[in-house]
């Protein structure tokens, strides 16, 4: 499944989140354990006219929420794994070190540490403009889905 490319209507389908949620626009599937993610935040994207009007920047938790919605192709990209949730259970040694402006585009890699008994270890790492801005350790437990 290496140099698989997920579109954003690829990932619409796979995520249970809605267009204005989605954290990602594409993820390329690497290796069966890493991913490359991309997330551009145009000068429109909603949360800027609310996040500090007159510095608008993109928040830590949707950094947080782009680096994990981006970590969970790795596991539910499968189509074993169809109609299954990824959920956030504990994040780790999260950094934000360069703020996220209009018109940016975040680049986030991701790594699968490990996927036992349905819990998933990841670790994600983003970039603007190929500078380091934010990172974090995931543990996501995958479940079926209850409808």
């Amino acid at each position: 499944m290496t140099n698989k490319i997920f579109t954003r209507k690829d990932l619409l389908s796979i995520q249970k989140n809605t267009s204005e949620f989605l954290m990602m626009d594409e993820v390329e599937l690497l290796k069966e354990n890493k991913v490359k993610g991309k997330k551009f935040f145009g000068e429109d994207f909603w949360i800027f006219k609310h996040h500090w009007p007159g510095d608008p920047n993109v928040p830590a938790v949707f950094q947080t929420e782009a680096m994990s919605q981006i970590s969970s192709i790795l596991i539910l990209g499968s189509p074993e794994n169809n109609n299954k949730s990824l959920l956030v259970v504990n994040s780790n040694n999260l950094k934000f070190k360069k703020k996220i402006l209009p018109n940016d585009t975040l680049i986030v890699f991701s790594e699968l540490l490990s996927f036992k008994r349905s819990l998933a270890k990841f670790s994600a790492k983003g970039f603007v403009n190929d500078e380091y801005c934010c990172s974090g350790d995931f543990l996501m437990v995958l479940q079926e889905d209850l409808i």
